[in-house]
């Protein structure tokens, strides 16, 4: 399945609501509460206006030409004197093991090189959560310590 990654766009709302408020996801992200309806489509409309430097994130929409939303990918916690951020991504429960996550890290890593100052992206992944260590150890990142891994992009 070929992917692109697109910018959040108003129609995106409900499938970002469910899957921010997916409190099975909050075990591996810094999130305790739910969002509300107001606060996510405040969140898209003001991502499509900032950039990566004053709002510290970027998130895109995993898509294909057949299926609109294959999930999330962001950058976060950017550093522009480090030039480096963490990534963080949620690949919907039917399209995962598919290639898709992947994927999506290779175009991320692409959108650093070519659009924005990143030579290093790190993750931070709970030990228990072994899919997203696979993932990222085939991505090229490397355990550092704990739960941080990296990887020095160019």
């Amino acid at each position: 399945m070929k992917i692109f990654l697109r910018n959040l766009k108003d129609s995106d709302i409900n499938i970002l609501l469910e899957t921010e408020n997916d409190e099975s996801l909050w075990n591996y992200s810094l999130q305790d509460k739910p969002f509300s309806k107001s606060t996510i489509k405040n969140y898209i409309k003001n991502a499509s206006v900032q950039d990566i430097i004053e709002a510290k994130q970027k998130r895109f929409v995993i898509s294909s030409n057949k299926i609109d939303i294959l999930g999330f990918i962001d950058l976060f916690e950017y550093n522009l004197v480090k030039r480096e951020a963490f990534i963080g991504i949620v690949v919907l429960d039917k399209y995962r093991n598919l290639g898709v996550g992947y994927d999506s890290i290779q175009l991320l890593e692409l959108y650093c090189v070519n659009h924005v100052e990143i030579d290093k992206l790190c993750a931070s992944i709970e030990v228990n959560n072994i899919k997203s260590i696979k993932l990222f150890n085939k991505s090229g990142f490397v355990k550092k310590h704990n739960d941080l891994y990296e990887k020095n992009i160019e």
